[in-house]
């Protein structure tokens, strides 16, 4: 397996451990708001971590510009408030798009 498949995978492992070591500590009571937000943003924030490295790289070579477009989408589609499924999704379309134009 690639590289990127095992950090994809051990990226999710720590966001489901993460997710469920909570109600585990809890027994049943709720996160603080705070805590809870951070919770909910972590896949996000992990996601966005994965594809900068990927879009960037180590030196910045071979920069995607359909990616960055892709990631434009995914900005604007957060700022209009349309979730992290929503986003990613749109993202995702764009990028093919700009792909199959370019």
């Amino acid at each position: 397996m690639s590289t990127m498949l095992w950090t994809v995978l051990a990226f999710a492992a720590i966001n489901y451990a993460i997710k469920a070591i909570g109600p585990v500590l809890l027994h049943g009571r709720r996160f603080p708001p705070r805590v809870a937000a951070f919770v909910d943003a972590l896949p996000a924030a992990l996601l966005a971590g994965m594809l900068a490295s990927s879009v960037v790289g180590a030196s910045g070579r071979g920069l995607d510009p359909t990616v960055l477009g892709g990631l434009a989408t995914v900005a604007v589609a957060w700022s209009l408030r349309a979730g992290q499924f929503g986003s990613v999704l749109l993202g995702v379309l764009a990028t093919a798009g700009l792909r199959h134009v370019g």
